[in-house]
């Protein structure tokens, strides 16, 4: 089941939307959109997924930020210790600044931070207490305040670092934040030719290393071998087939790059806990009690 493609209505005097949703259904449509979204959330408990990513929700208080296109949704079932829940949601253009604006020396946390919500980020502590209370200073502000306030809590995040990715590399299937530099090479050869046998010798020709070199390179980069991470982008890949239900588990299978049934589940369990029909039923009972929510 693919994601809907909402559309978010934005006031004409204002240059961005934000809003203040109550209530038990907040939130519950499996959808994206072209804007970037900042979503935080109190006082209830609940599911959340964002891209190939599903986690329960349990803190009084949580806030993710999703990037264009990247699908989500958090179901919230009731408040917790007789708290309303309550949220706000902001959407903004990712454009909003300007490139001229955004690519000032000043500007370069901020347009990292912009260019790492591909992935989805959910913010954590102490980050997390901060944004609470800016969020909703910012639904109470007048227009000029409100982008300054943006703006504000953008840097807050961007400069704590307070944040962790929520979906893998193989679904984002994205690393345009990332300068021109060898690993891109590497990123982008794999996003290529995953689908394909891969060896190690292959990869390491691109940047014209042996392989022993290109092994010591790559876990020096990233903290992990490529392998791992050529799983991760097999796997993340996989998800996003199961998740749009055209394809049975079997096709999934050699549509990302295995030839092997047995070897891609062991890996897939290995990464998501689950089996990948597990996986996809899990996910498609969440899509249709979402639908029945709508409904």
């Amino acid at each position: 089941m693919k994601p809907a493609l909402r559309r978010v209505t934005i006031n004409p005097e204002y240059s961005f939307s934000v809003r203040k949703d109550t209530g038990a259904q907040v939130y519950r449509m499996w959808h994206h959109h072209p804007e970037v979204e900042l979503f935080l959330i109190r006082g209830g408990k609940g599911l959340q997924i964002v891209g190939d990513k599903t986690s329960n929700i349990t803190e009084s208080c949580h806030m993710i930020i999703t990037g264009p296109y990247l699908p989500h949704t958090i179901v919230y079932n009731n408040g917790t210790s007789g708290k309303e829940v309550e949220a706000i949601v902001v959407h903004f253009d990712p454009n909003i600044f300007g490139g001229a604006f955004l690519n000032m020396p000043e500007m370069r946390s901020i347009k990292e931070l912009l260019d790492q919500t591909t992935f989805g980020l959910e913010i954590k502590s102490p980050t997390l207490e901060l944004m609470e209370k800016q969020m909703f200073e910012l639904y109470e502000a007048d227009c000029t305040t409100r982008l300054i306030l943006l703006l504000h809590i953008l840097h807050t995040i961007a400069i704590g670092k307070g944040y962790d990715r929520i979906a893998s590399a193989g679904f984002a299937n994205d690393f345009s934040f990332r300068d021109n530099t060898r690993i891109n090479k590497i990123y982008q050869f794999t996003f290529d030719n995953f689908q394909k046998n891969i060896t190690i010798e292959e990869v390491a020709s691109q940047l014209h290393l042996s392989k022993e070199s290109f092994c010591r390179y790559f876990k020096l980069k990233t903290g992990k071998t490529y392998i791992q991470f050529l799983m991760e982008v097999r796997i993340g890949h996989a998800c996003k087939l199961l998740m749009e239900n055209e394809m049975n588990v079997a096709e999934v299978c050699f549509a990302c790059g295995y030839n092997n049934a047995s070897n891609f589940h062991h890996q897939f369990k290995t990464l998501k806990g689950k089996t990948p029909f597990q996986y996809q039923r899990d996910y498609l009972n969440t899509a249709r009690i979402n639908e029945n929510i709508e409904d």
